[in-house]
């Protein structure tokens, strides 16, 4: 059964003030661990929640889907019942200056709003029991994504990275690694797979202890002959630029950057200890960035957590000189996507006690929007889990929940798939009846740049899974 979404599109509102409303998403929910780095040395010991502890070492327990927590529900349906407005561009207390609009010279091409055709998900790939799927991306040729796969049922703690056909449904594995929190990324240039790496040794069982460096490898599709690129670095986190490859990382006061072919470039000086402004609200763990590349620019959008003492920074950084802004949300970014023209910035918008918004920066302009609205019928805010970009940059799909003060206890299910529409802020519930998997914090998923297909994190209760829906579309 396919359900017909169409959406109008109106001239485009702007958005005076911003709701802050939003939760910790930030922190991915696995294995109930908490994403705080450890202090940034070349060996370092003790515990990291970049990836669980090395065999032997006691964790907690695992849940395959986390659903939002009632009393955060609650907290956030108060919230909506009573809450002013925030400027978006709220005082700073950074000694860094303010970015300014449009942040560079782009050419945007006006876009054809397309009207999408969603089928029901189908499911493609189902997981060991205890095994544990993320979805990366689709590679540029629209045939494979490239997936994570924990095994949870191993003794040893690793993850293979692999490239999944689901028409053929090969798996090619092309690099194996201990878990480790965060994404790798495809080198289309080089047909290659870069990855950070958790690298442990001197692992002590019985007294429960280790060291460990943060690595980068590459993997041009086999594991026996990865390569190592990087070792002892402050963070795992790093870009890679959309379409030209360039790829970027820090390392001490050096923005380290590498061409296509991964040859050294000249590094740029950069001062991360200035950017950490915010002190009396951070831990005494370093600042972890991770970093999106904007396309056809050279500036990087660099942001933390903000809820686990990260800071909850969001910067744009100038790859070539080194220059740094700061931009205001009125809260942190969980995670952010940009267009694919440049032209937007998206992020889930998230602050102290309530769940991410959807919240969208006009690179031109400088106008920011909260894109919450409720589909027709319903009362409430939507709050989201992850997000894609549709293809024609004036939508996004968004995997969250609608809450309200009459629905502070999740009593009424509006979890699911939503697409939003930039200019209204309004979302269409793109599949509201199926009930097969469970959409939680758990799920992710990507879009394929042709538009055709989405590969979507669709776990039970039971077992873990990715599913496939079909994407039909027609020009209005």
């Amino acid at each position: 059964m396919r359900q017909k979404i169409k959406v109008l599109l109106t001239p485009p509102v702007l958005i005076a003030v911003v709701l802050v409303i939003t939760i910790l998403f930030a922190v991915k929910a696995r294995g109930g661990k908490q994403a705080v780095e450890s202090p940034a040395a070349p060996v370092e010991s003790g515990s990291s929640a970049e990836s669980p502890l090395p065999a032997g070492i006691p964790t907690v327990a695992f849940s395959t889907s986390t659903p939002l927590p009632p009393s955060l529900l609650t907290r956030a349906a108060s919230t909506l019942a009573a809450m002013p407005t925030v400027p978006p561009t709220a005082t700073s207390t950074s000694a860094l200056p303010q970015c300014t609009f449009p942040l560079t010279q782009i050419t945007v091409e006006a876009s054809t709003l397309d009207e999408y055709v969603f089928s029901e998900p189908e499911v493609v790939l189902t997981a060991p029991q205890g095994n544990i799927y993320n979805i990366v991306e689709w590679l540029p040729d629209n045939q494979q994504v490239l997936i994570t796969e924990e095994l949870r049922n191993s003794s040893d703690g690793l993850e293979p990275i692999q490239l999944y056909n689901p028409e053929t449904s090969e798996l090619k594995v092309y690099a194996i690694r201990p878990i480790t929190y965060a994404d790798p990324a495809w080198q289309p240039t080089l047909n290659a797979v870069i990855y950070p790496v958790m690298n442990y040794f001197d692992v002590d069982r019985k007294a429960g202890t280790y060291k460990f460096t943060r690595q980068l490898w590459v993997s041009y599709g086999d594991p026996n002959t990865a390569q190592i690129l990087a070792d002892n670095l402050p963070q795992l986190h790093f870009a890679l630029k959309p379409t030209v490859s360039e790829m970027v990382f820090l390392s001490d006061k050096e923005l380290i950057k590498r061409d296509k072919g991964l040859k050294e470039l000249s590094p740029v000086l950069v001062d991360t200890a200035h950017w950490d402004y915010a002190k009396e609200r951070r831990s005494d763990q370093p600042v972890s960035y991770k970093m999106i590349w904007q396309p056809g620019t050279s500036l990087i959008f660099l942001y933390s957590d903000g809820a686990m003492g990260g800071g909850g920074y969001t910067f744009i950084l100038n790859a070539d000189t080194g220059r740094i802004c700061e931009l205001n949300f009125g809260g942190w970014a969980s995670r952010a996507r940009w267009s694919s023209d440049g032209h937007y910035l998206a992020i889930g918008r998230a602050a102290e006690s309530h769940p991410a918004d959807l919240t969208v920066l006009d690179t031109m302009t400088g106008r920011l929007t909260t894109l919450g609205g409720a589909p027709e019928g319903i009362e409430g805010q939507l709050f989201i889990y992850d997000f894609v970009w549709a293809p024609d940059n004036d939508h996004l799909l968004a995997i969250g929940n609608i809450i309200s003060p009459q629905n502070s206890q999740g009593e009424n299910d509006t979890q699911g798939l939503y697409l939003v529409a930039i200019s209204s802020g309004q979302s269409v519930h793109v599949v509201p009846e199926h009930k097969s998997f469970v959409f939680s914090q758990d799920n992710n998923f990507a879009w394929s740049s042709d538009g055709s297909k989405l590969a979507i994190h669709c776990p039970t209760q039971t077992v873990d899974q990715i599913c496939i829906i079909s994407v039909q579309k027609a020009k209005q």
